[in-house]
């Protein structure tokens, strides 16, 4: 056991656990993963931690990271093939059961994790995702936080998913966890008060904690360069919630006005659902944008790791950010730490990030026109974006650097033990 001495008096040091869907975060291009990274770097030796990953990509070293996949419960061959007659009927009562079968199996694969630890934790943080956080609380006597990742009622819906059969289920499920849990935390004000809305929840034991990003060495930040050809950065999935859509129609306009422009596409090509069939990049640039000279202009680069990404974001003429939704997204404050000059759509936490006309700029939701219009008045005017930059960059430091909210969430977690103990 590990005990510091604050003024004299020997004091045990908390102990905390990250659940994860994966590790390491080079690995895993996910905002949790991020996050699960992010605020352990900025925590330190202020806590011991550790982190329990449901996949793991390679071999890790360190002590301190379980793969869960090592300790999932073996499944008789009976309850197989219960299970795959149960799928086929697609009945919600089935999906119930079968999603509390599921979870059931995932809590007692982080119950082996755990024990396989040589020090049990003192809290465990999870996210919100299909209500894990309600049977950890049922089957662990640790104290559960549940921090705001999603949630699905608000997702599901704008993913066009809101009609099928789980949807209903997991949104119930994570409304039981949140209930359920000793504690959350939200990285923005505007969605943890969705969640109070939506469920008519109180939350009385609950925080806004932003998400953490790492400052970006001078050499990797942003800085223009008249020599390099102009270009429009976009970073994240082709789907609906992150408007890829949004992004191809946006483009289009600021190419009829900027004959030079390039559009870089970095991200996986998830597919836009239309009229019953899922509608791919290539397909969606095909058929939405007539001119060759535009389209020769576009590039997709599909998954690209994250020292490419911060080389592509130091070179990028603007980023542009638009989600038709995002709590706290990590790629806008990426793009904000390297200093790339960014335009946003303003929804869910994004408008607690960026300040409209200080570090960036704020376009209206769902709008490839606002999007164009506010990108070509940064590219018209150099010195109005070298100026975003450096108070982006600052911004970042200041408000969301890994220290500064790792110190913001160790105080919510003693808070938290205190009340439990």
């Amino acid at each position: 056991m590990h005990v510091e001495r604050v003024l004299g008096v020997a004091k045990k040091k908390i102990s905390v656990a990250y659940i994860s869907p994966g590790w390491p975060a080079s690995d895993f291009p996910n905002g949790i993963v991020t996050y699960v990274q992010n605020i352990i770097s900025g925590i330190g030796n202020a806590l011991n931690t550790n982190i329990l990953a449901h996949s793991v990509s390679r071999q890790e070293q360190s002590n301190d990271v379980v793969n869960l996949s090592e300790h999932v419960p073996a499944k008789n061959i009976w309850n197989k093939i219960v299970d795959k007659v149960l799928y086929r009927l697609k009945f919600r009562l089935v999906y119930r059961k079968l999603n509390q079968r599921k979870w059931n199996n995932i809590s007692e694969s982080i119950s082996n994790g755990l024990n396989s630890l040589q020090t049990m934790p003192d809290l465990l943080e999870v996210e919100e995702s299909f209500g894990l956080a309600n049977w950890l609380v049922q089957n662990t006597d640790i104290p559960v936080v549940t921090r705001l990742h999603g949630p699905w009622f608000i997702n599901g819906p704008i993913m066009q998913l809101a009609e099928n059969d789980d949807f209903l289920p997991r949104v119930e499920f994570e409304g039981k966890a949140i209930q359920h849990s000793h504690a959350i935390t939200s990285p923005s004000l505007a969605v943890l008060n969705a969640v109070r809305d939506y469920y008519d929840l109180p939350l009385t034991r609950a925080r806004v904690i932003p998400n953490p990003v790492g400052e970006v060495e001078k050499s990797l930040q942003w800085k223009r360069d008249p020599s390099l050809k102009s270009t429009l950065l976009f970073v994240g999935r082709f789907d609906l919630i992150k408007g890829g859509d949004i992004a191809i129609k946006a483009f289009n306009l600021i190419a009829q006005e900027n004959h030079d422009i390039q559009f870089l596409f970095v991200g996986p090509d998830r597919g836009i659902p239309l009229d019953g069939e899922t509608m791919f990049f290539e397909q969606y640039v095909d058929e939405n944008i007539d001119a060759p000279s535009i389209k020769n202009r576009i590039q997709f680069l599909g998954h690209c790791d994250s020292e490419a990404i911060t080389q592509l974001r130091r070179t990028a003429s603007v980023t542009i950010v638009t989600s038709r939704y995002e709590n706290f997204p990590m790629t806008l404050l990426e793009a904000l730490s390297t200093g790339c000059p960014t335009v946003a759509t303003d929804v869910g936490g994004i408008g607690e990030i960026l300040i409209d006309g200080y570090n960036g700029l704020l376009a209206k939701p769902d709008s490839p026109e606002d999007i164009a219009q506010q990108t070509l008045s940064l590219l018209q005017d150099h010195e109005r974006a070298d100026e975003f930059s450096k108070h982006a960059i600052t911004d970042c430091r200041e408000r969301f650097s890994p220290e500064v909210v790792a110190k913001q969430t160790v105080e919510f977690y003693q808070s938290v033990l205190s009340e439990h103990n």
